[in-house]
């Protein structure tokens, strides 16, 4: 399952139009050549999924919103290889092992560090 960040979405178009200049859905609204009900609904309300608004907001601000997808982990083969090879099968062990991942993951360790 693919879902998308539109949260972090949301609030990383907000800085750049707070670069910009704009802090409001009116001045942003103005700068783009939108609605500023469709740029206050676009930015500042709870969206479900990515809307045609925030379509032409990232258009406007050169930014990919395919950099937003989030993938369901189950989804990936690597990652669900390696949990049965090291997981014993026990709910103590998973919560271990949950802890382990998020310290890693409090370390930024990442792909290009390994």
């Amino acid at each position: 399952m693919v879902s998308m960040n539109i949260k972090c979405l949301q609030n990383d178009l907000k800085k750049f139009f707070k670069k910009k200049g704009c802090s409001s859905s009116i001045a942003i609204a103005e700068l783009v050549g939108m609605q500023q009900s469709t740029v206050y609904r676009s930015l500042y309300q709870n969206r479900p999924k990515l809307t045609r608004g925030l379509v032409e907001l990232c258009n406007y601000a050169n930014f990919n919103a395919s950099g937003y997808i989030q993938k369901d982990p189950a989804s990936n083969k690597d990652l669900m290889q390696a949990l049965k090879v090291v997981w014993n099968g026990t709910d103590s062990h998973a919560k271990q092992l949950s802890k382990l991942l998020l310290t890693a993951h409090s370390c930024k360790l990442n792909g290009s560090r390994i």
